[in-house]
């Protein structure tokens, strides 16, 4: 039987049991079919992983006994996306790919020329359905601790309180690209990519005023979607790289 891999938020225990009711239950019995003795793998965010196997099965929950616990440290270092938000599945698709892939924290925002307009934006039922597919792709890329996404903000609070060591504006026009400015890469790094519409000259100009140095990925004109991964993928192959070294 293949290890089943679980997000919970229940308090667990080695050498104790955990009821998993509601939407876990629903997930192991409906979608995955566990069986009793089935092993699974339950994690919380805190950086444990707790391993056991189905104890019982009713039909309202599945008992999990928990037999050992692993800790993995967090790796050092704030790396953030800031994107402006899209239509869907391209919002979504970036917090799925960028959870795989091992980003830190997702901050969505609004700019002049985002398709969406904040006001007309149920925030917290997003922020909930962009965590419930952080969870999932943590689940899928045995990544162990959550994504921090963080609450809608407009594009001019965000530049305003960004507290990032590093702080890099995507612009076409730049005749830096990205993987060229690896030298100088800080451990708190922000990478702030526009919309469709790309950003106005005045959003340019005050990230600029408020110490965003400008890097391309190159003269072709990206997705959203696209630009956030490849940025990201840029900067996780350069920090692997150094940390081989």
């Amino acid at each position: 039987m293949r290890l089943i891999r679980l997000y919970t938020e229940e308090s667990l225990n080695v050498d104790s049991s955990v009821f998993l009711i509601k939407n876990s239950y629903h997930y192991l019995s409906k979608v995955l079919r566990a069986k009793e003795n089935q092993t699974i793998e339950l994690f919380d965010n805190s950086g444990f992983s707790y391993f056991g196997y189905v104890k019982g099965i009713t039909n309202k929950s599945y008992e999990i006994f928990i037999e050992k616990k692993i800790f993995h440290e967090k790796k050092n270092s704030n790396i953030e996306i800031a994107f402006s938000v899209c239509k869907n599945p391209c919002s979504d698709l970036i917090v799925q790919k960028l959870t795989e892939l091992g980003v830190d924290s997702i901050q969505p925002i609004i700019s002049k020329n985002s398709i969406f307009n904040q006001k007309k934006i149920d925030s917290e039922k997003k922020l909930s359905h962009w965590k419930n597919i952080s969870i999932s792709s943590s689940e899928q890329s045995e990544r162990n601790y959550l994504p921090n996404i963080k609450k809608i903000v407009s594009y001019q609070d965000y530049v305003e309180n960004c507290s990032h060591d590093q702080k890099i504006i995507l612009d076409t026009k730049s005749q830096k690209m990205l993987p060229s400015i690896y030298d100088n890469l800080a451990n708190s790094l922000s990478i702030l990519v526009g919309p469709e519409g790309d950003f106005t000259d005045e959003e340019y100009l005050y990230a600029k005023q408020s110490d965003f140095s400008s890097a391309s990925l190159g003269d072709n004109i990206l997705r959203v979607e696209t630009a956030a991964i490849s940025a990201f993928s840029y900067i996780k192959i350069i920090n692997n790289s150094d940390n081989n070294e």
